[in-house]
């Protein structure tokens, strides 16, 4: 057993759900569908809004990459609230700001009247300021949310915390597939009011509020920032490996997402496809899979389970973007795909909470999530940028962004190993 397992074993807290009852489930159910909504709404429904309200690649490109640095390099700062202070009011507040994505239909009418009324400010007219502002509103409440409901999603269990942690995400893997396909029903049926999406969002919200009831976290574990960083350094090497392999593998869908709808037409595949349906099927493959594998690495290890998935997600990116294949081949390819390339995050996340101190798993789980995904932030930018240098060829553009691919497989070897793979559990 190695000294990683004997910190984390010597902190190891009993069955959460099996002490805390009723109250404890609703929490984790509450904590669930607020991860939900949280996908459902924000950063994700703009790859296809851009396509929807035919703006410029570019510029949308480079607004998901401001909003996505400036907003989720505050992760650890939201991460280590929680862990001070308690996760319900970061979790309530967050799925609230989030909520904002959904005032984006009824402005594609207004995007006259808004460069007219509103004065042009850092290369943005009036429309594409309020555009900017509502983005940012939303990534910051999913900035807020992330790290306190992992958090609290991977301390209900101590034995089992990669398949809690697995449902957590996979049930806002399944928010996060239908966003678009949602939105875009919404704003073609409803006359661009995707407003509308508020009243049954209002509803859930009211039930999060009155189930989420964590457990008071104790004043005499509150630590600041700084000191819940410092508390790392003993894992330091192994967080910045899980960190550079999920920033890759962030940064890699972000881009594949980003240009799946000019991607889908160049192939010759159906609007639907390219309007939310391959992004949808992509997260539905996740989905089916995050818990079996997360439950897989929970009794075969973590380490050689994550390595496995690293490698099969980069096997299954090349297959993707360089396959010009029939329809249905192409659907299964997707869903087949999805299952490798949207299980990295969770488990490198599992990883990350069980090597590192158990009253920091607010703040691991952020800049495993945080840092990680403002640093593969950066990539819309750069696809949009390539796309356009290489004649608005998307296909093209994906297929150089693989090749980082090559890198996080790489850095899969330099992983320890951790409880998961020197005991049975």
């Amino acid at each position: 057993m190695d000294k990683y397992s004997q910190e984390n074993n010597s902190a190891a807290s009993a069955e959460v759900l099996s002490k805390g009852g009723s109250a404890a489930v609703g929490t984790f159910v509450a904590i669930a569908v607020a991860h939900v909504m949280v996908d459902f709404m924000g950063m994700s429904v703009w790859p296809v809004y851009k396509t929807l309200a035919g703006l410029d690649v570019v510029k949308a490109g480079w607004i998901a990459t401001v909003i996505a640095m400036s907003g989720t390099a505050l992760q650890p700062l939201f991460g280590s609230i929680a862990d001070r202070f308690g996760p319900r009011r970061v979790i309530l507040l967050g799925v609230l700001l989030t909520s904002f994505a959904l005032l984006l239909g009824p402005l594609a009418d207004q995007r006259e009247t808004l460069d007219r009324l509103l004065p042009t400010m850092f290369g943005l007219s009036g429309f594409y300021l309020i555009v900017f502002a509502i983005l940012a509103a939303g990534r910051l409440g999913q900035d807020m949310f992330h790290p306190a409901g992992a958090g609290l999603a991977g301390s209900f269990s101590a034995r089992r915390g990669s398949m809690f942690l697995a449902v957590f995400i996979a049930v806002g893997s399944i928010g996060f597939g239908l966003s678009q396909i949602g939105f875009r029903t919404a704003y073609n049926n409803f006359g661009h009011h995707t407003e509308i999406l508020f009243l049954p969002v209002a509803i859930l919200w009211v039930f999060v509020w009155m189930r989420c009831r964590p457990a008071q976290v104790s004043s005499a574990g509150r630590i600041s920032v700084i000191a819940s960083l410092r508390s790392l350094r003993p894992v330091a090497g192994p967080i910045l490996c899980l960190f550079l392999i999920l920033a890759i593998s962030s940064g890699v869908l972000s881009g594949l997402f980003f240009l799946l709808p000019e991607f889908a037409q160049e192939k010759g595949y159906p609007a639907w496809l390219g309007q939310g349906g391959a992004f949808g099927l992509i997260v539905f493959g996740a989905t089916l899979f995050m818990v079996p594998i997360g439950h897989l690495a929970d009794r075969i290890g973590r380490r050689r389970t994550l390595m496995s998935m690293v490698i099969l997600a980069a096997l299954s990116y090349q297959a993707i973007v360089r396959l010009t294949l029939p329809v249905p081949s192409f659907i299964l390819l997707c869903i087949i795909g999805g299952a490798f390339l949207g299980t990295v995050n969770p488990l490198g996340v599992a990883f990350g909470q069980r090597i590192a101190p158990r009253e920091n798993v607010s703040i691991v789980s952020a800049i495993l999530m945080g840092w990680a995904w403002c640093l593969g932030g950066t990539v819309p930018s750069i696809i949009g940028e390539l796309y356009k240098s290489l004649g608005n060829n998307a296909a093209q553009a994906l297929m150089w962004l693989g090749f980082a691919n090559v890198a996080m497989v790489l850095l899969s070897f330099l992983l320890p190993g951790s409880t998961g793979d020197s005991v049975k559990e």
